[in-house]
């Protein structure tokens, strides 16, 4: 069995993945790099949400507190982030780079057995275990006890997280010195904030916020 994060895909999102794929495949002579770019900002724009903004409603259904504020700001700052990145980093090229692009794609398109298609990667199997333990552990009501241990699988997660959305995504472009600059700073940033949100918010949840967090999350973890 090998274990994965991957979330649900907007029905536009997965349908205009389908047509570049097929497009690539098929060697069609039309300029492919208006929909790769567009792919790219929805690809983008889904993470943070299902990685974030979403959970904002979830948690609240449980009493509002800091946390909802704290994941609206990380949330519309890496969209703020990703949006500035992106306009200056895509722009046109030819259907050789937008396949190489591609490979992006590719790889994060996940089509598993018995499993609806999602956008994700592998998880370590030890980072699975430590999340299936601490949820656990949440749905038996011992939540408050083991938020060190959520806490600390969410930063490893954040971390894996990094790389297969930001830098395999950095590393299929064709970008001079100044824009690797720019990446490497935006990462950073990226970093930075997302691991200070995950220190504040997950202690700052209550039993039955962590619940609902749990079951949230869960659903995005599958083993196969």
């Amino acid at each position: 069995m090998t274990a994965y994060f991957g979330f649900e895909p907007t029905p536009t999102l997965k349908a205009d993945i389908e047509k570049l794929l097929a497009n690539l495949a098929n060697k069609s002579p039309e300029p492919q790099y208006q929909l790769s770019n567009e792919i790219a900002k929805l690809f983008t724009d889904e993470t943070i949400d299902n990685l974030l903004l979403n959970l904002v409603g979830v948690m609240q259904h449980h009493g509002d507190n800091e946390g909802g504020g704290m994941l609206k700001f990380l949330g519309g700052l890496l969209k703020t982030m990703m949006h500035g990145a992106l306009k200056v980093m895509l722009g046109k090229c030819d259907n050789a780079e937008v396949n190489k692009r591609a490979e992006f794609v590719r790889k994060r398109f996940l089509q598993l057995p018995n499993d609806k298609p999602r956008l994700g990667f592998e998880l370590p199997q030890d980072v699975y275990n430590h999340f299936q333990h601490a949820f656990a552990q949440i749905d038996a009501g011992n939540g408050k006890n083991f938020t060190k241990e959520l806490t600390d699988t969410m930063s490893t997660f954040t971390d894996l997280a990094i790389v297969a959305f930001f830098d395999d995504f950095i590393n299929g472009l064709n970008l001079g010195m100044i824009n690797r600059k720019m990446a490497s700073v935006t990462r950073a940033g990226i970093h930075k904030e997302s691991h200070s949100t995950i220190k504040k918010l997950i202690p700052s949840l209550n039993d039955a916020q962590l619940k609902d967090f749990a079951a949230y999350f869960k659903a995005m973890l599958v083993e196969r």
